[in-house]
């Protein structure tokens, strides 16, 4: 299981390069670390590569940004690496938690937000702070799927875990289709090519 995680919330405008920066060493720079180092281990076994995501690799909302665009890095990087890895017969998983009661959210770096990003930010991390213990599922049933996932011969290059992750993945998924659509008819057709 390849995790790193460092949670990170604020506006994008707000969040400093250097905090940036730090969380870019954590969540995609250290993952791809633990990588390098085991994957000719994983491969010469037929092994399996678990990447933990989370929801926010595969959407974003207020506050959410630079958290949800490392993710997202991990996201793509780990589908590369599952067709690169095809041949070898070694397995990549990409596991997408949404609220878990961990530590995490007790160690986030949150960034007040400004008076511009009240209305936005402010009124998600405020909702977020208000949320009942009974918002955050058992982490131990994260752990109890990554243990069944591994022991599947073909195991699913992505996993949603949480009623919260699967809805809000396929909402977006949905909202993404809707939206391609809508704005199809600005990709023009290709020209054709002289026989």
């Amino acid at each position: 299981m390849n995790n790193a995680g460092y949670g990170l919330f604020g506006a994008v405008e707000q969040i400093d390069a250097d905090k940036a920066r730090a969380l870019f060493d954590t969540n995609v720079l250290g993952n791809l670390t633990v990588l390098r180092a085991t994957l000719p281990a994983l491969r010469a076994s037929r092994g399996r590569i678990v990447q933990i995501s989370s929801v926010n690799g595969r959407l974003a909302w207020a506050s959410s940004g630079l958290y949800s665009a490392s993710k997202a890095a991990v996201e793509l990087a780990g589908e590369a690496l599952a067709h690169e890895l095809a041949p070898t017969g070694a397995k990549v998983t990409i596991v997408e938690p949404g609220l878990f009661a961990t530590e995490f959210a007790t160690s986030l770096d949150v960034v007040p937000p400004s008076d511009a990003y009240a209305p936005t930010v402010g009124q998600f991390l405020a909702h977020f702070s208000q949320l009942p213990a009974s918002a955050f599922g058992n982490a131990e049933s994260v752990a109890d799927t990554i243990m069944a996932v591994t022991a599947m011969e073909e195991p699913p290059l992505r996993l949603g875990v949480g009623t919260d992750s699967v809805e809000g993945i396929r909402e977006s998924l949905r909202s993404r289709a809707a939206e391609l659509d809508l704005w199809a008819s600005f990709s023009p057709e290709p020209a054709d090519q002289p026989a």
